[in-house]
């Protein structure tokens, strides 16, 4: 295959320009890649190299840049150094820098380490060129804007890099991978082939939504955790995909809430007036309704989800809420309230 335009016929042959295209090709630790890997690639864009002549290039690479080459483990792989500076070809202008810098500083708790650690190579690289400004509104914006978050922050688990990598590049090649598992509250692993289709982030954590073995059915879609993986292996096996899965219609379905029930509930409480403030601005529903009771309290009417999440939220509130419908409801809540008591008594 070769590419029409004599121009691109030009830089084909040029050193320089297949210099770039290797870099570009290069992935930074733990990924990496081999020259089998790039001589195919190159060829797809019409440049026929031999296999010989890339490890050539590679080496000379590696001599002025931040390049290395695995030799212990096949298959061999070459691979940007984890701290290595990120280089863009053309380099991001001062806006994109800014945003950048406001990602690391507002939304890093938000990022699983492993997903943090790759970009951080762009966040050195923004925050570089905003100190290099002279002058300008930009430069001075990452000083002037905070963000607080309402929830009690958690560590995320940690997640191997070997790990988040097979899972990532086998996801991506639509391949099947092997690892073990170790199930909350075993002590002994397990070990399966995975069937990846989706990667989910909730909750500081990041799930895998998978089937295992030759499982391929709806009914058989499953949620791992990643922190709980370890020893994963990419197979040379094609996974198994069910028909019609769609992951944001899985996500839609409620796989995600931890559905107490099935159907929404119409939920009936009376907040302290402090409490109910909020809902004024981000209601629970479409149809809310905020009824002022007098006495500071506030009638709120609400058709929502039937969820674990519902509860916890409800909880959070205390001695400042009651839930008055549905009654199953109320009552669940009663039952808690009475233990709890219990434990302070």
């Amino acid at each position: 295959m070769t590419h029409p335009s004599y121009l691109t016929e030009r830089l084909s042959v040029s050193t320089s320009y297949r210099y770039l295209l290797l870099m570009r090709m290069i992935p930074r630790y733990p990924r990496k890649i081999d020259t089998a890997t790039i001589a195919s690639l190159l060829e797809r864009d019409g440049m026929t190299i031999h296999r010989r002549s890339i490890q050539r290039d590679l080496e000379k690479l590696s001599q002025s840049f931040a390049i290395t080459c695995d030799d212990k483990h096949k298959p061999y792989g070459w691979s940007w150094t984890a701290d290595a500076p990120s280089m863009d070809i053309p380099t991001m202008s001062p806006s994109a820098a800014l945003a950048y810098c406001m990602v690391a500083d507002f939304m890093s708790d938000m990022f699983p380490r492993e997903i943090y650690d790759q970009l951080r190579p762009h966040f050195r690289c923004a925050n570089t060129l905003l100190k290099q400004m002279d002058k300008g509104k930009l430069k001075e914006w990452p000083d002037k804007v905070r963000t607080v978050g309402r929830n009690q922050p958690l560590m995320p688990p940690c997640i191997p890099a070997e790990v988040f990598a097979v899972v990532s590049d086998s996801l991506l090649d639509g391949k099947r991978f092997h690892v073990s598992y170790q199930k909350r509250g075993e002590k002994i692993p397990v070990s399966w082939n995975i069937n990846p289709l989706g990667i989910v982030l909730h909750d500081r954590l990041i799930t895998l939504v998978c089937t295992v073995g030759n499982y391929a059915q709806l009914k058989d879609v499953r949620q791992l955790q990643l922190h709980r993986m370890k020893d994963a292996i990419p197979l040379d096996e094609l996974a198994l995909s069910p028909e019609k899965f769609n992951l944001d219609e899985y996500i839609a379905e409620g796989a995600f809430t931890y559905r107490a029930g099935e159907v929404a509930i119409r939920l009936t409480a009376i907040f302290d007036q402090d409490a109910a403030i909020h809902l004024q601005e981000t209601p629970l529903s479409e149809d809310q309704q905020l009824t002022d009771l007098g006495n500071e309290t506030v009638l709120v009417k609400a058709t929502v989800a039937d969820t674990r999440q519902l509860r916890w939220w409800l909880l959070g509130f205390g001695c400042r809420i009651e839930v008055q419908e549905p009654l199953s409801l109320r009552d669940e809540l009663k039952v808690h309230a009475v233990k709890m008591a219990s434990r302070y008594t």
